[in-house]
Protein backbone atom coordinates (compact mmCIF):
# COMPACT_ATOMS: atom_id res chain seq x y z
CA UNK A 1 0.00 0.00 0.00
CA UNK A 2 1.48 3.34 -1.04
CA UNK A 3 -0.11 5.35 1.72
CA UNK A 4 -3.14 6.01 3.90
CA UNK A 5 -6.21 7.06 1.91
CA UNK A 6 -9.65 8.51 2.44
CA UNK A 7 -12.79 9.46 0.49
CA UNK A 8 -15.95 11.81 1.19
CA UNK A 9 -19.24 11.93 -0.77
CA UNK A 10 -21.48 14.82 -1.73
CA UNK A 11 -24.54 14.54 -3.98
CA UNK A 12 -25.09 17.83 -5.78
CA UNK A 13 -28.52 19.05 -6.79
CA UNK A 14 -29.48 18.14 -10.36
CA UNK A 15 -32.68 18.43 -12.38
CA UNK A 16 -33.61 17.47 -15.91
CA UNK A 17 -36.09 19.67 -17.77
CA UNK A 18 -38.06 18.82 -20.91
CA UNK A 19 -37.97 15.07 -20.22
CA UNK A 20 -40.94 12.78 -20.63
CA UNK A 21 -40.28 11.41 -17.17
CA UNK A 22 -38.53 14.25 -15.28
CA UNK A 23 -36.07 13.19 -12.60
CA UNK A 24 -35.08 15.60 -9.84
CA UNK A 25 -32.32 14.63 -7.50
CA UNK A 26 -32.35 15.71 -3.88
CA UNK A 27 -29.53 18.10 -3.06
CA UNK A 28 -26.60 17.84 -0.72
CA UNK A 29 -26.34 14.63 1.22
CA UNK A 30 -22.96 14.29 2.82
CA UNK A 31 -21.27 11.14 4.08
CA UNK A 32 -17.64 10.29 4.75
CA UNK A 33 -16.39 6.79 4.54
CA UNK A 34 -13.74 4.27 5.36
CA UNK A 35 -10.55 5.29 3.73
CA UNK A 36 -12.15 8.14 2.02
CA UNK A 37 -14.64 10.49 0.56
CA UNK A 38 -16.44 10.38 -2.75
CA UNK A 39 -17.64 13.67 -4.22
CA UNK A 40 -20.57 12.94 -6.53
CA UNK A 41 -21.91 15.35 -9.13
CA UNK A 42 -24.71 13.89 -11.23
CA UNK A 43 -27.63 14.48 -13.59
CA UNK A 44 -30.30 12.18 -15.06
CA UNK A 45 -31.24 11.80 -18.72
CA UNK A 46 -34.65 11.45 -20.35
CA UNK A 47 -36.37 11.38 -23.73
CA UNK A 48 -38.06 14.01 -25.90
CA UNK A 49 -41.56 15.28 -25.12
CA UNK A 50 -44.15 12.89 -26.57
CA UNK A 51 -47.85 12.05 -26.44
CA UNK A 52 -48.61 9.29 -23.95
CA UNK A 53 -50.70 6.51 -25.50
CA UNK A 54 -52.47 3.74 -23.64
CA UNK A 55 -51.03 1.71 -22.15
CA UNK A 56 -48.35 4.14 -20.94
CA UNK A 57 -44.76 3.17 -21.68
CA UNK A 58 -42.40 2.04 -18.95
CA UNK A 59 -40.43 5.06 -17.75
CA UNK A 60 -36.69 5.09 -18.28
CA UNK A 61 -34.49 4.14 -15.35
CA UNK A 62 -33.33 6.81 -12.91
CA UNK A 63 -30.14 6.54 -10.88
CA UNK A 64 -30.59 7.70 -7.31
CA UNK A 65 -28.20 7.78 -4.39
CA UNK A 66 -29.09 5.87 -1.23
CA UNK A 67 -30.23 7.45 2.00
CA UNK A 68 -27.56 8.47 4.49
CA UNK A 69 -28.10 5.25 6.46
CA UNK A 70 -27.90 3.12 3.32
CA UNK A 71 -24.87 5.04 2.15
CA UNK A 72 -22.70 4.26 5.15
CA UNK A 73 -19.50 2.62 4.03
CA UNK A 74 -17.72 -0.26 5.69
CA UNK A 75 -14.08 -1.18 5.39
CA UNK A 76 -12.81 -1.80 2.71
CA UNK A 77 -14.55 0.96 0.73
CA UNK A 78 -18.04 0.08 -0.51
CA UNK A 79 -20.72 2.48 -1.76
CA UNK A 80 -24.14 1.36 -2.97
CA UNK A 81 -26.01 3.20 -5.76
CA UNK A 82 -29.61 2.46 -6.69
CA UNK A 83 -31.74 2.62 -9.86
CA UNK A 84 -35.47 3.34 -9.82
CA UNK A 85 -38.15 3.06 -12.52
CA UNK A 86 -37.34 1.41 -15.83
CA UNK A 87 -37.86 -2.23 -16.72
CA UNK A 88 -35.79 -4.48 -14.49
CA UNK A 89 -33.41 -6.23 -14.53
CA UNK A 90 -30.75 -3.62 -15.13
CA UNK A 91 -27.25 -3.69 -16.57
CA UNK A 92 -24.63 -1.34 -15.12
CA UNK A 93 -21.38 -0.15 -16.66
CA UNK A 94 -18.80 2.62 -16.63
CA UNK A 95 -19.53 4.38 -19.91
CA UNK A 96 -16.62 6.83 -19.78
CA UNK A 97 -13.62 7.57 -17.60
CA UNK A 98 -12.37 5.05 -15.06
CA UNK A 99 -12.54 4.16 -11.40
CA UNK A 100 -9.56 4.71 -9.10
CA UNK A 101 -7.11 1.84 -8.87
CA UNK A 102 -8.47 -1.22 -7.02
CA UNK A 103 -12.10 -0.04 -7.13
CA UNK A 104 -14.60 -1.95 -9.26
CA UNK A 105 -18.31 -2.51 -9.90
CA UNK A 106 -19.87 -5.56 -8.25
CA UNK A 107 -23.38 -7.05 -8.41
CA UNK A 108 -23.86 -5.22 -11.70
CA UNK A 109 -27.15 -6.82 -12.82
CA UNK A 110 -29.72 -5.74 -10.24
CA UNK A 111 -31.41 -2.66 -8.86
CA UNK A 112 -28.36 -1.91 -6.70
CA UNK A 113 -24.75 -1.54 -7.79
CA UNK A 114 -21.74 -1.51 -5.47
CA UNK A 115 -18.55 0.43 -6.04
CA UNK A 116 -16.06 -1.34 -3.81
CA UNK A 117 -12.44 -2.13 -3.16
CA UNK A 118 -9.43 -0.82 -1.24
CA UNK A 119 -7.85 2.28 -2.86
CA UNK A 120 -4.07 2.14 -2.77
CA UNK A 121 -3.04 5.23 -4.70
CA UNK A 122 -3.73 8.90 -4.00
CA UNK A 123 -5.54 10.00 -7.17
CA UNK A 124 -8.64 11.71 -8.55
CA UNK A 125 -10.77 9.96 -11.18
CA UNK A 126 -13.98 11.08 -12.89
CA UNK A 127 -16.22 8.52 -14.55
CA UNK A 128 -19.80 8.13 -15.76
CA UNK A 129 -21.93 5.34 -14.37
CA UNK A 130 -24.65 4.11 -16.78
CA UNK A 131 -27.63 1.85 -16.13
CA UNK A 132 -29.64 0.18 -18.94
CA UNK A 133 -32.98 -1.55 -18.50
CA UNK A 134 -34.36 -4.46 -20.56
CA UNK A 135 -36.14 -2.00 -22.88
CA UNK A 136 -32.78 -0.52 -23.81
CA UNK A 137 -33.42 2.81 -22.08
CA UNK A 138 -30.51 4.30 -20.14
CA UNK A 139 -29.66 6.83 -17.47
CA UNK A 140 -26.25 8.15 -16.50
CA UNK A 141 -24.54 10.00 -13.67
CA UNK A 142 -21.06 11.47 -13.41
CA UNK A 143 -18.97 10.69 -10.32
CA UNK A 144 -15.68 12.03 -9.08
CA UNK A 145 -13.72 10.00 -6.55
CA UNK A 146 -10.83 11.80 -4.91
CA UNK A 147 -8.52 9.59 -2.88
CA UNK A 148 -6.30 11.53 -0.49
CA UNK A 149 -3.70 10.73 2.11
CA UNK A 150 -4.58 10.21 5.79
CA UNK A 151 -2.61 10.79 8.98
CA UNK A 152 -0.78 7.60 10.02
CA UNK A 153 -2.49 5.91 12.95
CA UNK A 154 -0.60 5.76 16.25
CA UNK A 155 -1.33 3.44 19.17
CA UNK A 156 0.81 3.03 22.29
CA UNK A 157 0.71 0.17 24.76
CA UNK A 158 -0.48 1.38 28.19
CA UNK A 159 -0.78 -0.14 31.65
CA UNK A 160 -3.82 -2.27 32.28
CA UNK A 161 -5.10 -5.62 31.17
CA UNK A 162 -7.93 -6.57 28.86
CA UNK A 163 -9.58 -10.00 29.08
CA UNK A 164 -7.29 -12.77 27.80
CA UNK A 165 -9.16 -13.06 24.48
CA UNK A 166 -9.62 -9.32 23.92
CA UNK A 167 -7.60 -6.34 22.72
CA UNK A 168 -8.46 -2.99 24.32
CA UNK A 169 -8.17 0.36 22.54
CA UNK A 170 -8.41 3.48 24.72
CA UNK A 171 -8.76 7.16 23.84
CA UNK A 172 -11.99 6.76 21.84
CA UNK A 173 -14.43 8.99 23.75
CA UNK A 174 -16.47 11.56 21.80
CA UNK A 175 -15.14 15.06 21.36
CA UNK A 176 -16.93 18.36 21.92
CA UNK A 177 -20.63 18.51 21.06
CA UNK A 178 -20.98 18.92 17.29
CA UNK A 179 -24.43 20.23 16.22
CA UNK A 180 -23.83 19.18 12.61
CA UNK A 181 -23.53 15.52 13.57
CA UNK A 182 -26.78 15.64 15.54
CA UNK A 183 -28.64 17.59 12.85
CA UNK A 184 -27.53 15.12 10.19
CA UNK A 185 -28.14 12.08 12.39
CA UNK A 186 -24.53 10.93 12.16
CA UNK A 187 -23.74 9.38 15.55
CA UNK A 188 -21.64 6.29 16.23
CA UNK A 189 -23.26 4.61 19.27
CA UNK A 190 -21.36 1.60 20.65
CA UNK A 191 -23.10 -0.74 23.15
CA UNK A 192 -21.29 -1.45 26.39
CA UNK A 193 -19.84 -4.97 26.57
CA UNK A 194 -21.36 -5.41 30.03
CA UNK A 195 -24.87 -6.76 29.76
CA UNK A 196 -25.99 -4.99 31.88
CA UNK A 197 -23.58 -2.22 32.83
CA UNK A 198 -25.04 -2.09 36.35
CA UNK A 199 -27.18 -4.85 37.89
CA UNK A 200 -29.37 -4.64 41.00
CA UNK A 201 -27.82 -5.55 44.33
CA UNK A 202 -28.60 -9.18 45.30
CA UNK A 203 -29.36 -8.34 48.93
CA UNK A 204 -33.13 -8.84 48.83
CA UNK A 205 -35.92 -10.55 46.94
CA UNK A 206 -36.84 -7.53 44.77
CA UNK A 207 -34.18 -6.66 42.19
CA UNK A 208 -35.14 -4.09 39.59
CA UNK A 209 -33.37 -0.80 38.75
CA UNK A 210 -33.77 1.73 35.95
CA UNK A 211 -34.21 5.53 35.45
CA UNK A 212 -30.46 6.36 35.72
CA UNK A 213 -29.23 9.94 36.03
CA UNK A 214 -25.50 10.75 35.90
CA UNK A 215 -24.72 14.04 37.64
CA UNK A 216 -21.37 15.38 36.45
CA UNK A 217 -18.97 16.08 39.33
CA UNK A 218 -15.33 17.04 39.63
CA UNK A 219 -13.37 13.87 38.99
CA UNK A 220 -16.37 11.75 38.03
CA UNK A 221 -20.11 11.40 38.37
CA UNK A 222 -22.74 10.78 41.02
CA UNK A 223 -25.15 8.24 39.62
CA UNK A 224 -28.79 8.35 40.74
CA UNK A 225 -31.24 5.63 39.78
CA UNK A 226 -34.64 4.28 40.79
CA UNK A 227 -36.14 0.90 41.53
CA UNK A 228 -35.94 -1.80 44.19
CA UNK A 229 -32.20 -2.60 44.20
CA UNK A 230 -32.33 -5.68 46.38
CA UNK A 231 -35.04 -4.63 48.84
CA UNK A 232 -37.68 -6.74 50.56
CA UNK A 233 -40.65 -4.94 48.95
CA UNK A 234 -41.55 -3.98 45.41
CA UNK A 235 -41.80 -0.24 46.07
CA UNK A 236 -39.66 2.06 43.93
CA UNK A 237 -37.13 4.17 45.77
CA UNK A 238 -34.29 6.47 44.64
CA UNK A 239 -30.71 5.32 45.08
CA UNK A 240 -27.27 6.75 44.45
CA UNK A 241 -23.61 5.81 44.04
CA UNK A 242 -20.42 7.27 42.60
CA UNK A 243 -18.15 6.42 39.69
CA UNK A 244 -14.99 7.91 38.24
CA UNK A 245 -15.12 6.10 34.91
CA UNK A 246 -18.31 3.96 34.66
CA UNK A 247 -16.07 0.93 35.04
CA UNK A 248 -16.61 0.57 38.79
CA UNK A 249 -19.24 1.95 41.20
CA UNK A 250 -19.01 2.70 44.91
CA UNK A 251 -21.15 3.89 47.78
CA UNK A 252 -24.53 2.63 46.58
CA UNK A 253 -27.14 3.70 49.10
CA UNK A 254 -30.77 4.78 49.53
CA UNK A 255 -31.43 8.50 48.97
CA UNK A 256 -35.25 8.92 48.85
CA UNK A 257 -37.58 6.41 50.52
CA UNK A 258 -41.21 6.01 49.45
CA UNK A 259 -42.63 6.18 53.01
CA UNK A 260 -46.42 6.22 52.87
CA UNK A 261 -46.33 6.67 49.10
CA UNK A 262 -46.45 3.71 46.74
CA UNK A 263 -43.42 4.60 44.60
CA UNK A 264 -40.78 7.32 44.15
CA UNK A 265 -38.59 7.25 41.03
CA UNK A 266 -37.37 9.09 37.91
CA UNK A 267 -34.98 11.46 39.69
CA UNK A 268 -33.72 14.42 37.68
CA UNK A 269 -31.03 16.45 39.44
CA UNK A 270 -29.40 19.82 38.79
CA UNK A 271 -26.46 21.17 40.80
CA UNK A 272 -25.76 24.89 41.20
CA UNK A 273 -22.24 26.38 41.45
CA UNK A 274 -22.66 26.75 45.23
CA UNK A 275 -23.01 22.96 45.52
CA UNK A 276 -26.74 22.81 46.27
CA UNK A 277 -28.67 20.01 44.54
CA UNK A 278 -32.22 20.35 43.26
CA UNK A 279 -34.23 17.27 42.36
CA UNK A 280 -37.45 16.57 40.54
CA UNK A 281 -38.81 13.07 41.02
CA UNK A 282 -42.01 11.19 40.34
CA UNK A 283 -44.20 9.70 43.05
CA UNK A 284 -47.33 7.59 43.11
CA UNK A 285 -49.83 8.20 45.89
CA UNK A 286 -51.91 5.17 46.80
CA UNK A 287 -55.38 6.86 46.87
CA UNK A 288 -55.63 7.81 43.16
CA UNK A 289 -52.80 5.79 41.60
CA UNK A 290 -51.61 8.76 39.51
CA UNK A 291 -47.92 9.47 39.11
CA UNK A 292 -47.18 13.05 40.03
CA UNK A 293 -44.11 15.29 40.12
CA UNK A 294 -42.35 16.32 43.32
CA UNK A 295 -39.37 18.46 44.30
CA UNK A 296 -36.70 18.31 46.99
CA UNK A 297 -33.34 19.99 47.55
CA UNK A 298 -30.07 19.40 49.34
CA UNK A 299 -27.39 21.87 50.45
CA UNK A 300 -24.61 19.29 50.28
CA UNK A 301 -25.92 16.06 48.68
CA UNK A 302 -26.17 14.25 52.02
CA UNK A 303 -29.46 15.62 53.39
CA UNK A 304 -32.71 16.46 51.61
CA UNK A 305 -35.34 18.88 52.88
CA UNK A 306 -33.36 19.08 56.11
CA UNK A 307 -33.33 15.29 56.68
CA UNK A 308 -30.21 13.10 56.41
CA UNK A 309 -30.36 10.47 53.69
CA UNK A 310 -32.61 8.63 53.21
CA UNK A 311 -35.31 11.29 53.07
CA UNK A 312 -38.89 10.05 53.24
CA UNK A 313 -40.94 11.60 50.42
CA UNK A 314 -44.18 13.40 51.23
CA UNK A 315 -47.27 14.29 49.21
CA UNK A 316 -46.55 17.88 50.22
CA UNK A 317 -43.40 17.74 48.01
CA UNK A 318 -45.63 17.93 44.90
CA UNK A 319 -44.98 20.75 42.43
CA UNK A 320 -47.70 23.02 41.08
CA UNK A 321 -48.11 24.49 37.59
CA UNK A 322 -50.17 27.64 37.31
CA UNK A 323 -51.83 28.08 33.93
CA UNK A 324 -52.17 24.37 33.16
CA UNK A 325 -55.68 23.36 34.28
CA UNK A 326 -55.10 19.68 33.46
CA UNK A 327 -51.87 19.33 35.44
CA UNK A 328 -53.37 18.25 38.77
CA UNK A 329 -55.39 15.43 37.21
CA UNK A 330 -52.73 14.08 34.87
CA UNK A 331 -50.43 11.07 35.16
CA UNK A 332 -46.68 11.66 34.83
CA UNK A 333 -45.15 8.20 34.73
CA UNK A 334 -41.93 9.23 33.04
CA UNK A 335 -38.87 11.41 33.43
CA UNK A 336 -39.70 15.06 33.89
CA UNK A 337 -36.77 17.38 33.34
CA UNK A 338 -35.49 20.11 35.65
CA UNK A 339 -33.27 22.66 33.92
CA UNK A 340 -31.55 25.82 35.15
CA UNK A 341 -30.83 28.86 32.97
CA UNK A 342 -30.45 32.62 33.54
CA UNK A 343 -31.45 32.54 37.23
CA UNK A 344 -34.67 30.74 36.35
CA UNK A 345 -35.83 27.13 36.46
CA UNK A 346 -37.49 25.30 33.59
CA UNK A 347 -39.49 22.08 33.82
CA UNK A 348 -40.23 19.98 30.74
CA UNK A 349 -43.02 17.55 31.52
CA UNK A 350 -44.96 14.89 29.64
CA UNK A 351 -48.11 13.11 30.71
CA UNK A 352 -51.83 12.53 30.38
CA UNK A 353 -54.69 10.53 31.80
CA UNK A 354 -53.72 7.11 33.10
CA UNK A 355 -53.27 4.77 30.13
CA UNK A 356 -53.74 7.61 27.64
CA UNK A 357 -51.04 10.04 26.60
CA UNK A 358 -51.46 13.77 26.46
CA UNK A 359 -49.55 14.10 23.23
CA UNK A 360 -47.11 16.92 23.97
CA UNK A 361 -44.02 17.87 25.90
CA UNK A 362 -44.91 20.94 27.93
CA UNK A 363 -42.74 23.67 29.42
CA UNK A 364 -43.10 25.63 32.65
CA UNK A 365 -40.79 28.06 34.43
CA UNK A 366 -40.14 29.05 38.02
CA UNK A 367 -38.17 31.52 40.11
CA UNK A 368 -39.39 29.99 43.38
CA UNK A 369 -39.46 26.19 43.44
CA UNK A 370 -41.68 24.14 43.56
CA UNK A 371 -44.22 26.57 42.03
CA UNK A 372 -44.13 26.73 38.21
CA UNK A 373 -46.01 28.72 35.59
CA UNK A 374 -46.93 27.09 32.27
CA UNK A 375 -45.41 28.66 29.15
CA UNK A 376 -46.85 26.34 26.48
CA UNK A 377 -45.79 23.39 24.36
CA UNK A 378 -42.08 22.73 23.84
CA UNK A 379 -42.54 19.79 21.44
CA UNK A 380 -45.55 18.12 19.86
CA UNK A 381 -44.79 14.51 20.72
CA UNK A 382 -46.34 11.48 22.40
CA UNK A 383 -42.88 10.61 23.75
CA UNK A 384 -41.72 11.36 27.27
CA UNK A 385 -39.05 14.03 27.78
CA UNK A 386 -36.38 12.48 29.99
CA UNK A 387 -33.35 14.76 29.73
CA UNK A 388 -32.29 18.14 28.31
CA UNK A 389 -28.71 19.33 27.99
CA UNK A 390 -27.39 22.70 26.78
CA UNK A 391 -24.16 23.37 24.87
CA UNK A 392 -22.49 26.57 23.69
CA UNK A 393 -20.89 26.10 20.26
CA UNK A 394 -19.18 29.04 18.53
CA UNK A 395 -21.25 31.52 20.52
CA UNK A 396 -24.55 29.75 19.73
CA UNK A 397 -26.77 27.85 22.17
CA UNK A 398 -27.85 24.30 21.37
CA UNK A 399 -30.28 22.22 23.44
CA UNK A 400 -30.67 18.45 23.08
CA UNK A 401 -33.69 16.60 24.49
CA UNK A 402 -33.77 12.82 24.99
CA UNK A 403 -37.20 11.18 24.83
CA UNK A 404 -38.67 7.69 24.94
CA UNK A 405 -41.96 6.08 24.06
CA UNK A 406 -43.57 3.98 26.78
CA UNK A 407 -46.22 1.48 25.62
CA UNK A 408 -49.63 2.00 27.20
CA UNK A 409 -51.19 -1.34 26.25
CA UNK A 410 -49.82 -4.83 25.84
CA UNK A 411 -48.77 -5.82 22.34
CA UNK A 412 -47.26 -2.48 21.35
CA UNK A 413 -43.71 -2.56 19.92
CA UNK A 414 -40.79 -2.23 22.34
CA UNK A 415 -39.88 1.33 23.22
CA UNK A 416 -37.05 3.17 21.51
CA UNK A 417 -35.33 6.50 22.06
CA UNK A 418 -35.42 9.69 20.03
CA UNK A 419 -33.88 13.14 20.40
CA UNK A 420 -34.86 16.67 19.48
CA UNK A 421 -32.84 19.86 19.04
CA UNK A 422 -33.56 23.49 19.90
CA UNK A 423 -31.75 26.80 19.59
CA UNK A 424 -33.61 28.56 22.42
CA UNK A 425 -34.84 25.83 24.79
CA UNK A 426 -38.40 27.02 24.27
CA UNK A 427 -39.40 25.22 21.08
CA UNK A 428 -37.85 21.96 19.93
CA UNK A 429 -37.73 20.60 16.38
CA UNK A 430 -38.98 17.28 15.03
CA UNK A 431 -37.54 14.13 16.52
CA UNK A 432 -34.74 11.95 15.15
CA UNK A 433 -34.08 8.35 16.08
CA UNK A 434 -31.48 7.64 18.74
CA UNK A 435 -31.50 3.84 19.19
CA UNK A 436 -33.42 0.95 20.69
CA UNK A 437 -32.22 -2.12 22.51
CA UNK A 438 -28.84 -3.51 21.44
CA UNK A 439 -29.75 -7.17 21.97
CA UNK A 440 -32.00 -9.67 23.67
CA UNK A 441 -31.08 -8.54 27.19
CA UNK A 442 -32.27 -4.95 26.67
CA UNK A 443 -34.99 -5.51 24.07
CA UNK A 444 -37.36 -3.38 26.16
CA UNK A 445 -35.79 -0.01 26.98
CA UNK A 446 -36.87 2.95 29.10
CA UNK A 447 -35.74 6.26 30.70
CA UNK A 448 -32.68 7.46 28.72
CA UNK A 449 -30.36 10.12 30.12
CA UNK A 450 -27.17 11.65 28.76
CA UNK A 451 -23.72 11.26 30.27
CA UNK A 452 -21.91 14.58 29.85
CA UNK A 453 -18.44 15.86 30.66
CA UNK A 454 -16.89 19.25 29.88
CA UNK A 455 -19.17 20.13 26.96
CA UNK A 456 -19.31 16.60 25.55
CA UNK A 457 -22.02 13.98 25.35
CA UNK A 458 -20.19 10.75 26.15
CA UNK A 459 -23.13 8.39 26.08
CA UNK A 460 -26.64 7.45 27.17
CA UNK A 461 -27.65 5.41 30.21
CA UNK A 462 -31.03 3.67 30.26
CA UNK A 463 -33.08 0.90 31.79
CA UNK A 464 -33.42 -2.35 29.87
CA UNK A 465 -35.20 -5.68 30.17
CA UNK A 466 -35.44 -8.88 28.15
CA UNK A 467 -39.09 -9.81 28.72
CA UNK A 468 -41.51 -6.89 28.37
CA UNK A 469 -42.05 -3.35 29.53
CA UNK A 470 -43.85 -4.37 32.75
CA UNK A 471 -41.48 -7.16 33.75
CA UNK A 472 -39.91 -6.31 37.15
CA UNK A 473 -36.38 -7.28 36.23
CA UNK A 474 -34.79 -4.15 34.76
CA UNK A 475 -31.10 -3.30 34.93
CA UNK A 476 -29.06 -0.32 33.74
CA UNK A 477 -27.40 -0.43 30.30
CA UNK A 478 -25.13 2.01 28.46
CA UNK A 479 -24.51 3.07 24.87
CA UNK A 480 -21.42 5.20 24.31
CA UNK A 481 -20.85 7.85 21.64
CA UNK A 482 -17.35 6.98 20.45
CA UNK A 483 -14.93 7.16 17.60
CA UNK A 484 -15.34 4.33 15.11
CA UNK A 485 -12.48 1.86 14.83
CA UNK A 486 -12.21 -0.68 12.03
CA UNK A 487 -9.38 -3.19 11.83
CA UNK A 488 -8.63 -5.10 8.64
CA UNK A 489 -6.45 -8.08 9.48
CA UNK A 490 -3.96 -9.37 6.96
CA UNK A 491 -6.31 -12.17 5.90
CA UNK A 492 -8.70 -9.50 4.59
CA UNK A 493 -11.35 -10.14 7.22
CA UNK A 494 -12.69 -7.17 9.16
CA UNK A 495 -12.43 -7.04 12.95
CA UNK A 496 -15.40 -5.18 14.43
CA UNK A 497 -15.36 -4.22 18.11
CA UNK A 498 -17.14 -6.53 20.51
CA UNK A 499 -18.35 -3.37 22.23
CA UNK A 500 -17.40 -0.44 24.42
CA UNK A 501 -16.03 -0.77 27.92
CA UNK A 502 -17.09 2.51 29.48
CA UNK A 503 -17.07 5.85 27.65
CA UNK A 504 -13.46 5.80 26.42
CA UNK A 505 -12.57 2.18 25.53
CA UNK A 506 -13.47 -0.52 23.04
CA UNK A 507 -12.73 -4.23 23.11
CA UNK A 508 -11.89 -6.31 20.04
CA UNK A 509 -11.83 -10.08 19.84
CA UNK A 510 -8.31 -11.37 19.36
CA UNK A 511 -7.81 -13.88 16.53
CA UNK A 512 -6.56 -17.40 17.11
CA UNK A 513 -2.95 -17.21 18.18
CA UNK A 514 -3.48 -14.16 20.37
CA UNK A 515 -2.02 -11.44 18.13
CA UNK A 516 -3.54 -9.20 15.47
CA UNK A 517 -1.67 -7.63 12.60
CA UNK A 518 -3.33 -5.52 9.97
CA UNK A 519 -4.57 -2.02 9.16
CA UNK A 520 -6.52 0.06 11.65
CA UNK A 521 -8.64 3.02 10.56
CA UNK A 522 -10.13 5.45 13.09
CA UNK A 523 -13.11 7.70 12.31
CA UNK A 524 -14.65 10.53 14.32
CA UNK A 525 -17.74 9.88 16.44
CA UNK A 526 -19.91 10.63 13.41
CA UNK A 527 -18.70 7.25 12.17
CA UNK A 528 -17.74 8.56 8.73
CA UNK A 529 -15.02 11.23 9.02
CA UNK A 530 -11.64 9.48 8.81
CA UNK A 531 -8.99 10.58 11.30
CA UNK A 532 -6.07 8.19 10.81
CA UNK A 533 -5.13 4.85 9.33
CA UNK A 534 -2.12 2.59 9.17
CA UNK A 535 -0.58 -0.76 10.09
CA UNK A 536 -0.83 -2.07 13.67
CA UNK A 537 0.38 -5.08 15.61
CA UNK A 538 -1.70 -5.80 18.73
CA UNK A 539 -1.69 -8.59 21.31
CA UNK A 540 -4.51 -10.24 23.23
CA UNK A 541 -4.92 -9.26 26.86
CA UNK A 542 -3.23 -5.88 26.39
CA UNK A 543 -4.42 -2.27 26.33
CA UNK A 544 -3.42 0.38 23.79
CA UNK A 545 -3.97 4.13 23.65
CA UNK A 546 -5.05 5.74 20.38
CA UNK A 547 -3.06 8.94 19.90
CA UNK A 548 -5.36 11.46 18.23
CA UNK A 549 -3.79 13.41 15.34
Amino acid sequence: MRGALFCAMELRRAAVSGATWPARLAGAVRSAFALGAVAVAAACGGGDQQTIMMPPPTPPPVIVTPSVAGGMVTFPYSQTIQANSGAAPYTWSVSSGKLPQNLSLTNAFGELIDISGTPQTAETQTFTLQVKDTAGMTASKAFTIEVKSLTPVQVQEVAGAAPFDMIEIQGLAAGAFNPSDWLQHRLNWVPDVRVPMLAPQPTGAFQNIYAPWALEQQGGWRLFYGGWDGTDTGNDRIWSGTTADFLSFAGRHLVIDHGSLNHVNNANIHQLPDGTLHMLFGFQAIPNGLDQIAYTSSPDGTSWNGTPEPYTAQISDAVTVQGDPTFAGSDFNGGNVLFRESASWTMYYSGGQFGKKKGNVYRATSTSLPAFTATGTALGSINYANDVKKFLVQGQNWYVMALYYEPVVFGEPPASFVYSLSRDGVTFSGELGLFGGAGAADKFVTTPSFVTQNGRILGVLYGGDAVDWLDPDYSIFARWLQKKVVIEVLSGASGPPSGAYGPDRQWFYAPAGGSLQGTMTVFAEDGITPLATGPVSLSAGKSYQFVAP
